[in-house]
């Protein structure tokens, strides 16, 4: 039966089989051993014979030997059943072994049955009340016991054609039957490793079948990571697994699933259609189970109407529906969703950047679980959005996850930070949460006529939480983390419902496309955007941390107040620049573009380290791993630009563009006014005077020239540190960009220009003496062609000329004398 439907499980089987479907695979399981258990003569072997037999037969052996079924067709698993005589005796010796080394599964009795055991029946004599008795003061406790009651059991009441109700005075048969029931579920309350409780006849064949099928069922739909006896409802664990099924089929994103909806959850998991008068029937069950929840609304299935739906399978001990289901989506018997390989390596020839399908994705998400509609992901929305993440619930870059996902990875992920709440003068506090946090930058242009320059001032104090996120912000975490390991990223999408669009002619999930409707939208959704990758380099003492910290839009601390890592780290930001479109008779048109700067900052490493580093620098540079490299140094220490240009000639290439950026420069004095005219006797007095020379030869762009300082002493305004920080930025991109048309040109490699202008003149060149050789060419056939005298008369001389120059044309003319006739 699926879901909702009234459909049987074996039509589901079969037409799964036909449509080569994914049927409840139980982790490709291949055997299962059942333990027979209970008292002697309850009928353990009577009900073994005659579960293998069809028949029952009055003479059985005492203890049967194993029993070995073939495969079921449904499963493919070799079913074998033990037999026990004694076995109460062989737990007690497993019991006392497992005190001795920690070893539960080895018996001195010498009985084998009781090791690899996947479920147990345990029998008692419906008319013997004492052997039922011995179930909740003996056998039980003895299984949990020694099996720390992680094994399912089957408790099955044997002899039903001999079982007659009390007879005693003034007590009826509903009476007695209620008492009876009342025990099996007071038994099941205190042993929770029991699965079900089935009274049978091995003499009638009563409910023989169901017993062993109930105990095989048992082990391949377990029940334990479903449900919570404790609170009783679903687990944790399933209602993640649950939820994030439910997010890959609401596919316009309002939180609801529609009859749509459900119709193609039904069709690709159970491979059979889904009918109003089921809906009907469905959600008129679960808003009676559960009075409490809104279970559905506008007609249509909430979140907790979906679970609720599973609830109501689990507690009919239909566990075989929700298990079809989970493993459909790739859940193991633990509830662990594995993450197929090909998601990992990604579609063919995936880059680093995230696809247009992974973005609508997250612009979905986004939108989607903005509750309040005011463009920033609160901490609130960030839970909902990773709560169908395994504990802990956090996005992939906090460091709790980051330090265990990117773990064999080049860098790390840096958390972004949000600052504390501040007390002013008459003691209240003011939270920095929000819009204003994320744009307070820090960063103030030094007006300079010789170089671009930037000051960079701190934040308040920080702690490490994660920051209410912009959009933008959001996205460029994942440009981020797609940087450090593209593989580990597709996964962690995959996780939260991602699946990715593929051409493919399987019917089904492999063709799923947004239909989100339009709906309101942050503006900065609906810009084209770039990621460029910049690799930070520079000595120990060069600032390099502090010029991060700060570049990135606020959501880091004081950016003087930094830590020494072992690790290189990543980060982000952005900006939105213009770039020019098109010309019209109005005018230049622009657009913006946000412009996404994935960083990371390469410490310095022990010198038993430095080459492997210097390894890893020079595989990721020459594998185009990066857009650009700040060659960070610090104004005041020549020895500081010194290392930045040891690095530039060991590890650049001509090929690569960079960028000097010198920090500190409040601490230095003012560099030199120079004329173009004077630049050969221009000398350098300064270090920032000395990198602009090194820049000049190389025909580089000037260094950007930064400097931090405590903003308790040197406060700025925000909104003059944020235009700034966004200049500084926008120089940076340009060194990156110049390669795409509407963004101005700056340059970043050594020489571009110079080279730029020799190619032009040689393409200039090449297309000069191709004109003159064509032109030559032309007066030459001419020439053959008419050949000398004049060429308005054909008299004798011109046809002796022509016959005199037979030898020499006639293969050219007749060639065209050819091509004319077919012509």
């Amino acid at each position: 039966m699926a879901p909702l439907t009234s459909s049987s499980s074996s039509r589901i089987v079969r037409e799964q089989e036909r449509d080569g479907g994914n049927i409840a695979d139980p982790q490709k399981r291949t055997s299962i051993t059942m333990l027979v258990l209970g008292d002697e003569g309850v009928g353990k072997s009577s009900l073994i014979s005659t579960f293998v037999s069809r028949h029952f037969s009055e003479v059985v052996p005492g203890i049967m030997t194993r029993v070995r079924l073939p495969p079921d067709p449904e499963n493919s698993c070799i079913t074998t059943i033990v037999d026990s005589q004694g076995g109460d005796a062989a737990l007690i010796s497993a019991v006392a072994n497992m005190r001795r080394n920690g070893n539960p599964h080895h018996s001195e009795h010498g009985m084998g049955g009781i090791e690899n055991v996947d479920s147990i029946i345990l029998i008692y004599d419906l008319d013997r009340d004492e052997t039922f008795f011995r179930l909740e003061n003996h056998w039980l406790p003895l299984i949990e016991r020694c099996y720390n009651g992680g094994l399912p059991v089957i408790v099955a009441g044997n002899k039903m054609d001999l079982f007659l109700p009390s007879s005693a005075a003034g007590v009826t048969d509903e009476q007695v039957l209620a008492r009876s029931r009342q025990q099996i579920v007071s038994l099941m309350q205190r042993f929770r490793f029991i699965r079900q409780c089935i009274k049978c006849s091995a003499k009638n064949l009563l409910r023989v079948d169901e017993v062993f099928l109930k105990a095989q069922q048992a082990v391949l739909y377990p029940f334990t990571p479903l449900y919570d006896l404790d609170i009783g409802k679903l687990s944790e664990d399933c209602r993640r697994a649950f939820t994030r099924i439910f997010r890959m089929y609401d596919r316009d994103h309002d939180g609801l699933l529609s009859h749509s909806e459900l119709d193609r959850f039904q069709h690709e998991t159970f491979h059979v259609p889904v009918y109003e008068r089921d809906l009907t029937g469905w959600k008129k069950v679960v808003s009676r189970n559960n009075p409490n929840e809104e279970v559905v609304r506008d007609g249509k299935f909430t979140v907790e109407g979906f679970l609720a739906i599973f609830d109501v399978f689990i507690s009919q001990n239909r566990l075989d529906v929700p298990w079809q289901a989970l493993r459909s989506f790739g859940y193991d018997d633990n509830l662990s969703l594995q993450v197929p390989e090909h998601v990992y390596k990604g579609p063919e020839n995936a880059s680093w950047t995230l696809t247009s399908s992974a973005r609508r994705f997250l612009s979905d998400l986004f939108h989607q679980f903005d509750t309040d509609h005011d463009g920033v992901l609160s901490l609130d929305d960030m839970d909902a959005i990773f709560s169908i993440i395994p504990e802990p619930s956090l996005p992939p870059w906090h460091p709790i996850r980051s330090r265990e996902l990117f773990r064999e990875c080049f860098s790390l992920p840096k958390m972004p930070y949000t600052a504390l709440p501040t007390s002013d003068s008459t003691g209240s506090t003011s939270s920095h949460f929000g819009a204003q946090s994320l744009s307070a930058s820090g960063i103030t242009i030094i007006s300079n006529e010789s170089f671009p320059s930037v000051d960079i001032s701190s934040l308040d104090r920080a702690t490490l939480v994660s920051t209410p996120l912009t959009f933008l912000d959001w996205l460029g975490l994942w440009h981020t983390i797609s940087d450090i390991s593209p593989g580990t990223t597709r996964a962690e999408l995959f996780r939260l419902g991602h699946i990715e669009d593929v051409k493919t002619t399987r019917r089904g999930r492999g063709r799923r496309k947004s239909v989100a409707p339009v709906r309101e939208r942050t503006p900065d959704s609906l810009l084209s955007s770039r990621e460029l990758r910049i690799l930070l380099l520079g000595s120990p003492s060069s600032g390099k941390t502090a010029l991060i910290n700060s570049l990135c839009d606020g959501r880091t601390k004081d950016p003087l107040s930094t830590t020494k890592t072992q690790r290189p780290e990543t980060s982000s930001t952005f900006v939105r620049m213009k770039r020019r479109k098109t010309k019209s008779s109005k005018g230049e048109e622009h657009e913006t573009v946000a412009v996404h700067f994935i960083i990371t900052e390469v410490p310095e490493v022990e010198a038993e380290n430095r080459l492997q580093q210097q390894k890893h620098l020079s595989e990721i540079l020459s594998d185009g791993g990066c857009d650009l490299v700040a060659l960070a140094f610090d104004s005041t220490n020549s020895a500081s630009l010194a290392y930045a240009k040891h690095l530039e000639s060991s590890l650049l290439t001509e090929d690569i563009s960079r960028v000097y950026v010198a920090t500190k420069s409040d601490q230095c004095g003012p560099t030199q006014d120079r004329d173009e005219d004077d630049d050969d006797e221009w000398q350098p007095t300064t270090v920032i005077d000395e990198a602009a020379m090194h820049c000049r030869e190389l025909d580089l762009e000037p260094p950007l020239i930064t400097s931090a300082c405590d903003s308790t002493t040197s406060p700025v305004d925000s909104d003059l540190d944020e235009h700034n920080r966004s200049q500084a930025l926008c120089h940076l991109a340009r060194c990156c960009l110049k390669e795409e048309p509407g963004f101005e040109r700056l340059r970043a490699k050594p020489h571009e220009e110079r080279k730029r202008r020799e190619s032009s003149k040689r393409r200039n060149r090449k297309m000069i003496w191709f004109g003159v050789g064509v032109g030559v060419a032309v007066a030459v056939v001419g020439y053959l062609w008419t050949g000398v005298g004049s060429s308005g008369s054909k008299g004798a001389s011109a046809t002796a000329g022509d016959e005199r120059r037979g030898g020499r044309l006639g293969w050219f003319r007749s060639f065209f004398a050819r091509v004319d006739s077919t012509g």
